[in-house]
């Protein structure tokens, strides 16, 4: 069974060289080099080139590298039969869960702030009382990573899941009341969801008019949540009073976009986190084999939920 790694926006040589020293053994093959196209039955995809799927008649598992999957779930060139899975490894998480307690925590303590006083040599000792209400937007292996880091820190944390089951010591919520309870009881709602038909456009003006006044909305699931004029207008009325966005619908954001002049949001490339190469071939390596026992790949999707 032959591995394809198809990243043709990622250098793969390095990948290729850690899967290889793991498991010499494997077939392994780089975009666009496919060798016998039959021979492949294993794909590492993220933004895979057009037409590639339809070239592999024994294809049976196509793996995304990183956390989203929605790229694969929508491509119809991927049969039916075909398994989608992630490689979404502990790091990645643990990642994830460190911007946003840094973001957070950055925007409570006002550290900027602090930083304009050393240059103005103005000592101004200032601390805040209560934590911020943590709100997430989804309590999957991101979420959960992240709950229990504002967790260990004491902050209230509330939780928004389809079946609004969530990591224990966290407040759940489920269907379009429950999202406007999160809304409301949130000092930080922060998007986590997977991108799918339902949850697409998401963060929008019905959503932000129940945010409360001068909250902060932190964006790092996908662009495609965000409907942008709603947010640039509610920005204007204060609900929310901030936003932090690492994820756009177009990326690069492109430098005409109004987003970067705009003195409520900050922004960051599309870089909360990203998936390590080592622990990727690390992923990769395990999931091929599992494939190889006749079980399923690691991170498993149900394609009609779309996650």
């Amino acid at each position: 069974m032959a591995l394809l790694i198809a990243t043709p926006d990622r250098d793969s040589e390095e990948l290729g060289r850690l899967i290889r020293r793991q498991d010499p053994e494997i077939d392994l093959r780089v975009w666009p080099e496919l060798g016998r196209a039959e021979d492949i039955r294993f794909v590492l995809a993220w933004k895979p080139p057009e037409g590639l799927f339809r070239q592999l008649p024994a294809l049976e598992v196509v793996s995304s590298l990183g956390a989203g999957v929605d790229q694969l779930v929508d491509n119809p060139q991927i049969p039916g039969h075909v398994a989608i899975g992630r490689l979404a490894g502990p790091r990645l998480a643990a990642n994830m869960a460190a911007y946003l307690v840094a973001v957070v925590v950055a925007r409570w303590k006002r550290l900027p702030d602090f930083a304009e006083d050393q240059r103005a040599r103005r000592w101004n000792q200032w601390a805040p009382e209560q934590p911020p209400v943590i709100g997430l937007l989804g309590t999957g292996e991101m979420g959960r990573r992240t709950a229990a880091a504002f967790g260990e820190l004491d902050f209230p944390v509330h939780g928004y899941s389809r079946s609004g089951r969530g990591p224990a010591g966290v407040t759940m919520h489920s269907g379009t009341r429950g999202l406007h309870e999160l809304a409301g009881a949130s000092d930080c709602l922060i998007n986590l969801l997977p991108l799918t038909p339902e949850t697409r456009d998401i963060l929008d003006a019905d959503l932000f008019s129940q945010m409360r006044e001068g909250s902060t909305l932190i964006n790092v699931g996908r662009g495609e949540h965000l409907v942008e004029a709603d947010l640039l207008a509610a920005l204007d009325r204060g609900r929310p009073g901030c936003a932090v966005l690492d994820v756009f619908r177009e990326e690069p954001l492109p430098q005409d976009h109004p987003f970067w002049d705009h003195p409520k949001l900050f922004i960051t490339p599309h870089c909360a986190s990203i998936t390590l190469t080592r622990e990727a071939a690390e992923l990769a390596v395990e999931s091929y084999r599992r494939v190889m026992d006749g079980k399923p790949p690691l991170g498993v999707v149900d394609r009609e939920r779309g996650y």
